[in-house]
This record gives structure tokens, sequence and C-alpha cells, in this order.
């Protein structure tokens, strides 16, 4: 039984073998995966030199070009928005604009530090859909009262340099200068006032044109007004115009072009030709008809005039006889003058009637009526009784 036991071994044994074996199979994937590790743990190192490769080249700032703007800083924290920039700087360091998003409408103030840090300043916040109205208004009073500042100026200059000494005159003086100083100072500020409405009321924003660019903050302001118009029927700033003035300020101002004449001057080229030494021979040139350069014929000599001895005198026909004249040469018809045409005679006109004889004057009416006999007779009794 013994060798029965050892010859053939038993069932428990039969089935420890395969577990055995799928032991020995799962410990040699534990030294794959150690080989695993130390080829990751090799590569390792060559990564993080790539990474921190790529982190020191994030974090190199990139060059900024002036002027400064909110919308390249605002992108940078995934906004996008649009901008309409009201005013700058003259140096472009420090802006101020208007940006929108799909939700709200902000003026930012945008400046580049010494530092090279760039910042944003958030003066005014609304939320678009509630903004319902918008108004500019240009404070240029102080602008306009310039002649007032200075003649205040001038005023107090005057009363306490050449009036009295005394301490009221000096009081009164230092005032008139100090407020002539200030409206100079408030004229130069060029204020304006931005005024935004909704539900909440009318919200002001001043922006001032001290050390900007005048040329940026008066387009800017002239063509924010009809922007906002078109904003509040399409609830879309277009910013087409203000762009193209910005653009405009960029390029370079190109020098001043002569105006084109309308017809061409054409321009003699000054030649310098020598003429030939006037001859002392060469006769001199009377006034008259050009003389040509071609030599005249000879004209034959004249003959010579007849003597009075040669000259035969005629003697006069006879009285009383008819001058015979030649006959005509043989074979030519003479020509007769034609016969005098007989003129009629012109038919007398009758002679012109006389005016009518005037007529008499008309009989001059009485100045008096005629004087009656009734009336004859009671005078002659009234003159026999007198």
């Amino acid at each position: 039984m013994d060798d029965d036991a050892i010859a053939w071994p038993a069932e428990d044994e039969e089935e420890a073998t395969p577990e055995s074996t799928e032991e020995a199979e799962a410990a040699e994937p534990s030294n794959d995966a150690h080989d695993e590790v130390e080829e990751t743990s090799s590569n390792t190192p060559s990564e993080s030199s790539e990474a921190a490769d790529d982190l020191s080249l994030a974090k190199e700032p990139e060059p900024w070009t002036l002027p400064i703007r909110a919308a390249p800083i605002l992108a940078l924290q995934g906004e996008e928005v649009v901008e309409f920039p009201l005013s700058q700087r003259r140096d472009g360091r420090e802006s101020t604009s208007l940006v929108m998003d799909d939700e709200v409408m902000r003026i930012v103030e945008a400046r580049l530090d010494d530092d090279g840090i760039r910042r944003l300043n958030v003066r005014m916040a609304l939320v678009k859909e509630h903004i319902s109205g918008y108004s500019h208004t240009h404070l240029n009073l102080f602008q306009k009262l310039q002649n007032v500042w200075l003649g205040s100026i001038g005023a107090g200059l005057l009363m306490g340099v050449f009036f009295s000494q005394g301490l009221m005159a000096l009081g009164s003086g230092g005032l008139f200068v100090f407020a002539g100083i200030a409206g100079l100072i408030m004229a130069q500020m060029d204020l304006h006032r931005l005024s935004f409405s909704d539900h909440g009321g009318r919200h002001d924003f001043y922006l001032s044109g001290w050390k900007q660019e005048p040329y940026l903050i008066h387009n800017s302001t002239a063509l924010l007004g009809p922007a906002f118009v078109d904003f509040l029927r399409t609830s879309t700033l277009d910013t087409t115009h203000i762009d193209a003035v910005v653009e405009n300020m960029r390029s370079p101002t190109p020098p001043p072009q002569a105006l084109p004449s309308s017809e061409p001057v054409p321009q003699i080229a000054a030649t310098s030709t020598a003429l030939p030494p006037p001859s002392s021979a060469a006769p001199a040139v009377s006034s008259g008809p050009p003389i040509s350069a071609e030599p005249t014929p000879a004209l034959p000599p004249l003959p010579d005039p007849p003597s009075p001895a040669e000259i035969s005198v005629i003697p006069p026909p006879p009285a009383g006889e008819t001058p015979m004249l030649p006959p005509p040469p043989v074979g030519e018809t003479p020509i007769l003058p034609p016969p005098p045409v007989a003129i009629p005679p012109q038919p007398s006109l009758p002679p012109a009637p006389l005016p009518p004889a005037p007529l008499p004057p008309a009989p001059l009416a009485p100045l008096h009526p005629p004087v009656s006999k009734a009336q004859m007779d009671e005078d002659a009794l009234w003159d026999d009784l007198n």
C-alpha cells in the first residue's frame, strides 16, 4: 500500500500543481512591471526638461506696442470685446476706451506702468440690455472766457504793484491773479461729459483732454453719438469710423504737394549760342521790309529823256472842220454804241391841299344878365325922386 501511495500521487497534489504554475506566471509580470518602471524613470528627466523649457518660454513677456489698448489685455482673460477708443495720452502709455461684450458695457482705463505691467481700471459698468439713452456735453465755457482770465491776471498784477501797497490791495490783487490762473487751467482741461441712462437713472462720466491727444478725443466724441444711436437700434456697436481715425493717426503725415496747374508751362532750356561778332564793313540796316540774301539781277539802264527840240508839236485842227476818224480795220465789224434810251417823264404830283381855314372865335358869354325894362323904369323913378 505504501508503494502505491508513493507511485501514484494523490488528487490534492495534482490540483496544487496548476496553482503553483499560475503563481509563477503571476510572478513574471511583476518583473516586467519593474522593467517598465525603470524605463519610465529613465525617460522622466528628459520630459521634465522639455516642460521646464515650455514654462520658461511662457513666462517671457511678449513685447507690447503703443498705444496701449484694453481689448488685448482682456483677451488674456478670455474675454472677447468690442473696443471704442475715447482718448489716449500723447506718449501712448495710457488710454480710455468704451468696451462692450454680449452682456456688459464698461468704460475702462488701460495703462502701461514703468515696471512693464499692464493694468486696467474700470470706471463705469452698465448692463447692456438696460441702457436706454446717451448724451454728450462739451464743457468749453472756460475756453470761451479765456480773455477774461487773462484780463483778471493783468488786473491783479496792476492792483498789487502800481496801486497802494496795503494788505487789502495785495490780497485783492492776489485773488484776481489766482482766479485768472485757475480759469486758464480749466480751459486747458477740455472737459467732456458723457451721460448714459438706464433703469437706475443717469450716469455721468467726465472725459478730460489734459495731456491727451486732441485729434483722437475730438473725433471720438463726435463719432460716439451716431455709433451709440445705431447701438440702441441694433444692440451692436459699430467701430468702423473710429478704427479709421486710429489708423490715420498711426500712418505718417504725407508732405504737402503742390497743386498742379491747369495748363503746363513749357520750360525753355537755356542754350548759350555764341553770335558772330559784327563786322565793321557791314552796311547800316535801315528800317523797312526784310532784305533777302539772294543777289538781285541788274536792271537795264533807263534811256535818256528827249530834249525839248525833239518833241513834235501837233497843230490843232482848223476851225469848222470835223476831225476825220481813221477807218476801221478790214475784216472787222465796227461796234456801234447802243442808242440812248428815252426816259419817260415822271408824272407830276397834284399840289398838296391847303389846311382848312381857322374857325372864328366863339362869342363871349355876357358877364352880367341883361337889365330888364321894368328895372330901368324903376331906376329912372328913383333918379327923379332924388
